[in-house]
């Protein structure tokens, strides 16, 4: 499996190992998965290709990952276009709100535009390796990443401050966690999640945070409130699954049959997601109750990102809008999930 790092490995990643620590449904508004399942590829590169995060949003959607690798779509999943690089550095996590995208990587990278303008690198004095980003339509951003690095931007990812955490307060020898992915609810509420089981939360823009639930297993992705409904789910090492149903105040852990490493989450109409490596899992019943896909394309690689896009398709009283979820991962692979 490709490397997300290019460099010294990371302090303290379990029993992931520097190379995957972070490696990581057709609707009528209705279900949109049923038990068991498997994956039609729909782009694949070549060995050395890797994607690691997507964004959809409609249908428009983006995937990024090793070397700068950046896809687009522009009908809801099904076709996908090669970006011209910008940078050859990994590209790690990608977020949108309205017409403004964000996307973080190695060294710091931050990609930033609007609307359909091309991509464009800003400069920084970030060198820490950006695991993951998000964005709130104000044009808050905050980026996370290695060694407790949470950075916060007020003007769409222009500029960045740094905010500290008294470590201490989460381990006894201030172990600087590192912090894998990130969610704005609003511009005061901030969810972080990453090593040591943590579900930081801040209550005011990020100038503090307080532990919503600490455990020993790292949490690699977070998926909360999707839709107003309160669920919300992070997922994480050796088969990891939290499950809130209070808009991420409290958290319970699931047995969802899974060891493997987990690295991404995604929910909607009660439908669940989780991909990892050598791991698919589906809940139609918000997280009651899980099957786990057997399909080869799964069992023998990984994928980390997961989202849905929508598109049109001609049916037989018109047009009909669809809805799919597509995982990304080994390979610069893009698959549709399918029934």
């Amino acid at each position: 499996m490709n490397s997300l790092f290019n460099g010294p490995a990371l302090r303290r990643i379990g029993n992931l190992g520097a190379n995957a620590a972070i490696v990581m449904l057709s609707l009528m508004l209705a279900p949109l998965v049923s038990a068991g399942g498997s994956l039609e590829v729909v782009r694949t590169g070549i060995a050395h290709d890797a994607l690691y995060a997507m964004d959809m949003n409609g249908e428009k959607g983006v995937a990024v990952g090793s070397f700068g690798l950046i896809m687009e779509t522009a009908n809801g999943g099904a076709t996908w276009t090669l970006t011209e690089p910008v940078t050859d550095q990994g590209l790690l996590g990608i977020a949108s709100a309205g017409d403004r995208q964000i996307i973080v990587g190695q060294a710091g990278t931050v990609l930033t535009r609007v609307g359909d303008a091309k991509w464009e690198q800003l400069e920084n004095d970030i060198s820490i390796r950006l695991l993951n980003v998000d964005v709130h339509e104000s044009g808050l951003a905050f980026a996370v990443g290695e060694f407790g690095a949470i950075r916060r931007s007020r003007d769409n990812g222009t500029t960045w401050d740094s905010i500290t955490i008294d470590w201490g307060i989460y381990n006894e020898d201030g172990y600087e966690a590192h912090l894998y992915d990130v969610s704005i609810r609003d511009e005061n509420n901030i969810v972080i999640v990453g090593e040591f089981g943590l579900v930081l939360w801040s209550v005011d823009g990020g100038d503090t945070f307080a532990a919503r639930h600490q455990g020993d297993e790292s949490l690699f992705a977070i998926e909360i409130d999707a839709e107003g409904t309160g669920t919300g789910f992070a997922v994480g090492q050796d088969g990891e699954v939290l499950r809130s149903r209070d808009a991420g105040l409290t958290w319970d852990r699931l047995d969802a049959g899974s060891t493997a490493n987990l690295l991404g989450v995604w929910s909607g109409q009660g439908e669940v997601v989780i991909v990892g490596i050598r791991e698919m899992l589906r809940s139609s019943d918000d997280g009651d109750t899980w099957t786990r896909s057997e399909d080869l394309g799964v069992v023998r690689t990984w994928y980390q990102g997961v989202d849905a896009g929508v598109a049109e398709t001609e049916g037989g009283n018109g047009f009909l809008r669809t809805q799919a979820v597509y995982v990304v991962g080994y390979n610069g692979t893009i698959s549709r999930i399918l029934e």
